[in-house]
């Protein structure tokens, strides 16, 4: 999924390319199914990427993402605690709303070592992240990732507002 949203091709793109269905896509990026090697073999073309990137896991900081459905059915204690133990860090906060006009890309520069993001999409859809490792979020959807790598945020079709929490450690 990582890599699809990195192009960005949707799933409906990505089953065009491909000749699969979105369901054994689906499966493929869930991690429930157990492709052929002929079909990571044209997966990796779509992407344009080598099979053995498609196999291997992310070896940056972890991303972590909640989504508006799943804060709905009970998490959403537990994110906004994993948030507020995260800047209740020494170090310096920043607080900011980001605002994107539709079909907007704004990148940053990575920032010192250990430092996080934390972003709650208040309206539109976004692709947001590390450039290695973006995330498709929409409105209500909440993600934490390593800011002391390159990263982006990139509205798709609609305008976008979020909340961004920058944390760099003392």
């Amino acid at each position: 999924r990582r890599l699809r949203v990195a192009r960005p091709l949707s799933l409906a793109e990505l089953a065009r390319l491909t000749g699969a269905s979105k369901a054994t896509l689906s499966g493929i990026e869930a991690g429930r199914a157990n492709p052929p090697a002929e079909t990571l073999a044209t997966l990796a073309g779509a992407l344009q990427v080598p099979i053995a990137q498609l196999l291997e896991a992310p070896t940056h900081g972890e991303v972590r993402v909640v989504r508006k459905a799943a804060a709905t059915a009970g998490s959403s204690d537990r994110a906004r605690l994993q948030l507020l133990e995260v800047a209740r860090l020494d170090g310096a906060i920043e607080l900011i709303e980001l605002s994107l006009p539709a079909h907007t890309l704004h990148q940053e520069r990575a920032r010192a070592t250990g430092a996080r993001t934390h972003l709650l999409v208040l309206q539109g859809k976004l692709i947001a992240g590390p450039h290695e490792r973006p995330s498709e979020l929409a409105t209500g959807d909440y993600a934490s990732f390593p800011a002391d790598a390159a990263h982006s945020y990139e509205s798709i079709r609609t305008p976008v507002r979020a909340l961004l929490i920058n944390c760099t450690p003392a």
